[in-house]
Order: structure tokens, then C-alpha cells, then sequence
């Protein structure tokens, strides 16, 4: 199946032949029935105008039908061009200075369209069938003379052949795109997967910090003695949000409610200062009501006052959301850079989006909490280039191949049987040598993958100055008759020179070369062709080369379009994968949690549990400490077993313990299971230590020994495993409580 650039270069390039084949066959018709003589112009107006109709009618059919209408169509229409080869003898005077005529234009452009319709074998037996009919009516209005020259058959078949050419070329530069871009799109989805179950994961401990962590704390250190209200409702939002934290956030949504949802719960008085709405990506805007809720609830917590100021604004570059307030303000300077809440609840959780978060304290003077969130240009993820790149690579060595079988299976047969159209032969061979260099030169660059740059415009002067050389070695009774070979096709160089660039600039040059052309022919005096036969003739050749040069404009258009498409699709694909990997971590997570804080939780919020209990106390403060543990696990620290055990003792510290740490010797590192087991025995008795405590890190060689000794409740059993060891010894009051790593030997 094609790709997505594939299919829709194969959209695409079918409305753009049929556009091409109703203009070209409607202009080159109607012309030849103003201007050119026929033998009878009332059946030829009648011919002319049904056969423009029905180019309109196939058009409209074959893009808008189905796969069995692009069946029986071209089978149709390959009977339609048949009738108008057979109806020569009203339509067309055999005159050989009419030059080509509508007829032929129109059969030519038929075939040259049809391999953006049909396939190879069906376009094959349609050219050779169009042929055959078209030297039946040749025959049939001018027996034995001009209508029925013999290389038109093969010049016609040689154009549905090139132009099949250039139809592979560009098909498969866009076959290549999508292996690249699909490759692409494989890596930056694994990234974007493993980024986003990173991210989720620090939501998930952001959520745990704000929510459970913090109310089990305050349960653990005593500040509830019995069930209250507001204990129940905080319990279950924490239980609610600790089932929304993982869910992963898609599409857009408005700010302005999550905002005032993130507010509701607070107890502050708060001013508004916001648009009507702002619609958001719902990552980001999660990101910043998450912000606001952690600003708000240390506004509660520590800034003395009881009121607070939400502002919003969008400058168009950037979303910032200001949480301001009048309290007592603080020291950003003195907070110690591995504290949760400034650091990483609101600085990191911004961060992780993109976006920043600031705040600006003096104390006595108030907070302010600023937020933003940049909006950002839709990016293709470098899609376009790709794309763009392998299109123009593509159609470029189409066009290559199509000018060196112009200039050496058709021009030069002519150029050589023409001798005595010449004043002098060497002009033709020097210009027909130059021509092939220069595509030769444009076939180098092309192939090293480097533009010509400013060398284009030297080879396009080099160009005219040949074109002007073979014109002026022509006989003036052959002037832009077929032995002029060079009236024409020296423009292919040009188109090979130009097409990456303007258009306009493209026809400005295509035309000044013809221009030339005819001008030096008019100052000749006799030319072999009417100004008629001229115009049919330059057309024919001409739209063909105009082809290419907007079939590459529509090419370069269509890379920016197919970019975004298939930047779209990988999107979708994308969110359906993170959205599966963050909801299995989501239920390992709960998994995890189910047998320790969601019970506390859930006995908390139905009042089943008295926070004034002793034994709950404790099982929330373990509860809580093992959540810090988590927490602070999951930052990447040189000495993450000391980090964990510092936010143990952070935590014992404000609950009034007094806790002596001392490390000694030099410790490897430890797999992450190891480290679980190690720290978990000493931060459970931390969390219910009193007084005093004193906690070691001893390490010889590839041996690590964690001990607390402390006042505390015993620690929950759990089995030895992962090769740590655990035992509890008792002094009085005191407990010893140890767990000690044994490596490899």
C-alpha cells in the first residue's frame, strides 16, 4: 500500500494531468479553430467543442469516482481521442507549414498524462492503439502526405514513454520519503514515548507531593487530633487525584475552568484578573492549573494572609499566569535547591512542558509566582525538507533523463539528416554538444547533491548563446520547421537549469528563449512554417516543458501539505502509544499503592481512622516517609542512597528529631532494587523516631551497611532479598535497626 506521501503525490498528480490535458487540449483547439483553416469549420467547432466537453466530464469523473469508474474511464476516453483522430477530414488541413495540429497536440497530451491515471501496460496498449487509429484518419484525410508522417507515431510513443519516466521518478521519491520519514517518525516516537512516561512519572510524584504525601505528613506529625471534615474531603480529592495523575492529556482545552477548578478547594480569597477564555494544548494547561494549585497552597501555607491575585494574559507568543500575594514573602536565595516544593513541584513541573516558572520574594513584601508557557509554531519535525528534497531530486533526474532522450534519440537523428537545411553543419554539432554538457553538468550536481548556485545563470546564458548559434546556421525556408531543432528543445536545458526556483522566472526565461528564436526568423525573411503552424508547434513543445516546471511548483507546495499530514498522522499514532504505555504505568502505580497509602487514604476519608490514634500516626508518617523516599529516588544524583536518606532526615528534622548522619568510606552503585531495601528500615524508623536519632552509611569494599539507632516504632517485617540483609536489635527504649548490602565476590 502507498505511503502517506505517495498516495497523496498520486492525488495530486492525477488532478494536476487532468487540469494540464482540459487547458493545454482546450487552448491549443480552440486556437487552431480561430486561426487555422479546415476543411469544414461547422463539423469542426461541433468536434472541438464535444471533445472539450468531455475532457471537462472525464476530469470531474476520474477524481471524483470510485476505483471501478477509473476502470471503464480511460477505456472511454481512449475511444473519445480515437474519434477525433478519425474525424481529420473535417477538423484538420493538411498543410506541413501548419505545423502540428490540434489533433496531434491532443493525442500527445493524452498519452503524456496517462501514467498518472493508468498502469504501465494499460498505458502501452492505449498509446499503441491512439497511434494506430490516428494514422487510420491520417491515411483517411491525406493519403500518402503530411498528416501521416511516419516518426509521429514514434515521437508520440516516445513521449508517453518519457513521461511514464518521470511518473516512476517522482513515485518513487516519494516512496523514499515515506521509508525516511517513517523511520524518523519510529525514533522520535520512542523518544516521545519514553519522554512521556518520564514526564508522567514526575507528574505522578509532583501529584504525590501535593496531595497524599503532604496530608499523611500532616497526619503523621500530629497537626489533626481526631476525624475532621475538611480531613475527609482533603483525603478523598488526594485519593481522586492519585487516580487522575497519570491519565495523560490530549488535544485542546480552555484554561479558565481548570484554574478555577485548581482553585476551588483553597481557602484564600482570591481576585481575578483573566481573559474570558484561552484555549490551550490540555498538556500544557494541566501543567499550568497544576502550578497554580501548588502556588495557592503555599500562599495557604506560609504566607500569612488570607487573600491572593490570579492573573492571565496571552501576548500571542506566550501564555503567563501570575499568582500574587501580599504575605509575608521569604528569601528564594535561602532555600535549599533540593527542596520538593519550589524546585521541583513548580520549577521542574513547567520544566517538563516547556515552559518556566519564576518567583520573586522578598521577605515582608509579599510573593509573586509568575508561570508561562510558550505557544509554539506547529513544527513537521523536519518532514518538509525530507519530502521537499526527494521530490525535487526525483523530478530533476526525470528531467534529465527526458532531455537526453530528446537531444540524442531525436534531435540528433534529425540534426544529421538534415544536412542541406544548414549553412554550415559545425554550428549544429557545437550547439548539440553544448546542450548535452550542460545537462551532463546538471546530471554531476544532481548526483553529488550540491546546487549549481551561482554557476545557473552563466549556464543559462551559455544556453542562449547556443540557441542563437544553431538558429543563425539554419536555411530561412527552414526556420522552425523540423530540421530547427533547436527552436524547442534548447529550452530543456533551461527548464533542467531553473526549475528549482520561480516559476515566473522559469517562463520569463522559457519565453525570452523562444522570443529570440522567432525574432531571429523574422529578421530571416521566410520562415517553413505559418504564424499559425508556429504557435502549434511552439505550444506543443512548450506546455510539455511548462509541465515539468509546475509540476515541480506543485510538488514543492505539496511537501509543505504532505509534511503536515503525515506530521498529523504521526501524532495520532503517537498519543494512541503514549496514551497506552502511561496507562499501564498509571495502573502499576495505583497496583502499588493499593496495600499502603490508599487505605490510610480511604480509612481517613471515611473517618474510619482517627488521625489522634497513635498506631495511625505512625503508619502515616512511615507511609508518608516511604512516598519522600520515592520522591526524592527520583532525581539523578551522584549518591542517590545518601539523597534518599537526606530527605528521610529532612523529614525527621522538622518533626522535631534530632538526627546525627555520618557516612564513611567509598560506596559503588547500587541497583535501584538494592537501594529500596536498603534505605527503606531506617526511613520507617526515622518517621517515627523521638528525641534523638543517629543514622550511618558505612562502606568497605563491596559491602554497605545503613543503621539507625532511635527511639522508634519497630519497622514493618518484610524478607531479606537482592542480597540485603536486615536485623533489629533492642536497648530499652531504643531500637538498632540495620540493613547491610553484601556485592559480588
Amino acid at each position: 500500500m502507498p505511503g502517506a506521501v505517495e498516495q497523496r503525490l498520486l492525488d495530486q498528480g492525477l488532478r494536476y494531468a487532468l487540469g494540464l490535458r482540459v487547458v493545454v487540449i482546450g487552448l491549443s483547439s480552440s486556437v487552431s479553430l480561430a486561426l487555422a483553416a479546415m476543411p469544414d469549420r461547422a463539423v469542426a467547432a461541433v468536434v472541438v467543442t464535444a471533445f472539450n466537453v468531455w475532457s471537462l466530464l472525464y476530469a470531474f469523473a476520474m477524481v471524483r469516482g470510485g476505483a471501478r469508474a477509473r476502470q471503464w474511464l480511460p477505456v472511454a476516453d481512449v475511444a473519445a481521442v480515437c474519434g477525433i483522430c478519425l474525424s481529420m477530414s473535417w477538423t484538420v488541413t493538411p498543410d506541413p507549414r501548419g505545423g502540428a495540429t490540434w489533433v496531434l497536440i491532443a493525442l500527445n497530451m493524452v498519452v503524456v498524462t496517462y501514467p498518472w491515471q493508468i498502469g504501465g501496460r494499460a498505458l502501452a496498449a492505449a498509446t499503441a492503439t491512439i497511434i494506430a487509429v490516428y494514422y487510420t484518419g491520417a491515411t483517411i484525410a491525406d493519403p500518402g502526405g503530411w498528416l501521416a508522417d511516419a516518426t509521429l507515431g514514434p515521437w508520440t510513443a516516445a513521449e508517453a514513454a518519457l513521461s511514464f519516466g518521470l511518473y516512476r521518478f517522482v513515485r518513487r521519491s516519494a516512496r523514499t520519503s515515506d521509508r525516511i520519514i517513517e523511520r524518523g517518525a519510529e525514533l522520535r516516537r520512542a523518544a516521545e514515548i519514553a519522554a512521556a512516561r518520564r514526564s508522567g512519572e514526575r507528574e505522578y510524584l509532583a501529584a504525590l507531593h501535593d496531595t497524599a504525601a503532604a496530608t499523611l505528613l500532616m497526619v503523621g506529625n500530629g497537626v489533626v487530633a481526631r476525624p475532621e471534615p475538611w480531613l475527609s474531603a482533603q483525603a478523598r480529592r488526594d485519593l481522586a487525584e492519585l487516580h487522575r495523575s497519570g491519565d495523560a492529556a490530549h488535544g485542546e482545552t480552555d484554561l479558565l475552568p481548570l484554574l478555577r477548578e485548581a482553585a476551588r478547594h483553597t481557602t484564600l480569597r482570591l481576585a481575578w484578573t483573566v481573559p474570558e477564555s484561552l484555549t490551550l494544548p490540555a498538556a500544557d494547561a494541566v501543567s499550568l492549573s497544576r502550578g497554580v494549585r501548588e502556588a495557592l497552597t503555599n500562599v495557604a501555607r506560609h504566607a500569612g494572609t488570607d487573600t491572593a491575585e490570579i492573573r492571565v494574559r496571552d501576548d500571542g507568543t506566550q501564555v503567563t499566569v501570575e499568582i500574587i500575594d501580599a504575605g509575608r514573602g521569604f528569601d528564594p536565595a535561602r532555600i535549599a535547591a533540593d527542596r520538593y516544593g519550589v524546585t521541583r513541584s513548580l520549577i521542574e513541573r513547567m520544566t517538563r512542558t516547556g515552559g518556566r516558572a519564576r518567583i520573586d520574594s522578598s521577605p515582608g513584601h509579599g510573593t509573586t509566582v509568575t508561570l508561562t508557557c510558550p505557544r509554539t509554531a506547529e513544527d513537521d519535525g523536519g518532514d518538509r525538507e525530507v519530502i521537499t528534497a526527494s521530490f525535487q531530486r526525483g523530478l530533476r533526474w526525470a528531467a534529465i533523463s527526458i532531455t537526453l532522450a530528446i537531444l540524442t534519440l531525436l534531435d540528433l537523428p534529425r540534426l544529421l539528416a538534415s544536412g542541406a537545411a544548414y549553412t554550415a553543419l559545425w554550428p549544429q554539432l557545437v550547439t548539440w554538444t553544448g546542450l548535452i554538457a550542460v545537462t551532463l553538468v546538471v546530471a554531476a550536481a544532481t548526483w553529488r547533491d550540491r546546487p549549481l548556485g551561482r554557476w545557473r545563470w552563466p549556464l543559462v546564458a551559455l544556453v542562449f548563446a547556443l540557441s542563437a548559434l544553431a538558429t543563425s546556421a539554419v536555411r530561412p525556408e527552414w526556420l522552425l520547421g523540423s530540421a530547427h531543432w533547436s527552436e524547442g528543445d534548447a529550452g530543456w536545458p533551461i527548464v533542467l537549469l531553473l526549475m528549482g526556483g520561480r516559476v515566473p522566472v522559469l517562463v520569463a526565461v522559457l519565453a525570452g528563449q523562444y522570443l529570440m528564436t522567432f525574432g531571429q526568423a523574422a529578421l530571416a525573411g521566410d520562415a517553413a512554417l505559418s504564424v499559425a503552424g508556429a504557435i502549434s508547434a511552439t505550444w506543443a513543445v512548450l506546455s510539455y516543458q511548462l509541465a515539468i516546471a509546475m509540476i515541480a511548483a506543485v510538488l514543492r507546495g505539496m511537501a509543505v501539505s504532505s509534511a503536515r499530514a503525515v506530521r498529523a498522522a504521526e501524532r495520532l499514532r503517537t498519543s494512541e502509544a503514549v496514551a497506552e504505555h502511561l496507562h499501564t504505568d498509571r495502573t502499576g502505580r495505583i497496583a502499588a499503592l493499593a496495600t499502603t497509602a490508599v487505605p490510610l487514604l480511604e480509612g481517613l476519608a471515611s473517618q474510619v481512622l482517627d488521625p489522634g490514634d497513635a498506631s495511625v500516626r505512625r503508619a502515616c508518617a512511615a507511609e508518608a516517609a516511604r512516598m519522600r523516599r520515592l520522591i526524592a529516588g527520583d532525581d539523578a544524583h551522584a549518591d542517590a542512597l545518601a539523597h534518599e536518606l537526606r530527605a528521610a532526615v529532612e523529614q525527621a528534622e522538622r518533626a522535631g528529631v534530632t538526627v546525627t548522619f555520618a557516612e564513611q568510606g567509598t560506596r559503588p552503585d547500587l541497583p535501584p532494587q538494592v537501594r529500596r531495601r536498603l534505605v527503606e528500615p531506617a526511613i520507617a524508623a526515622l518517621a517515627t523516631a523521638t528525641g534523638r536519632a543517629r543514622l550511618t552509611i558505612t562502606s568497605a569494599g563491596e559491602t554497605v551497611t545503613v543503621s539507625v539507632v532511635a527511639a522508634c516504632a519497630p519497622p514493618p517485617p518484610a524478607p531479606d532479598g537482592d542480597g540485603v540483609r536486615r536485623s533489629v536489635l533492642a536497648d530499652g527504649d531504643r531500637l538498632w535497626i540495620q540493613a547491610a548490602w553484601q556485592g559480588e565476590q
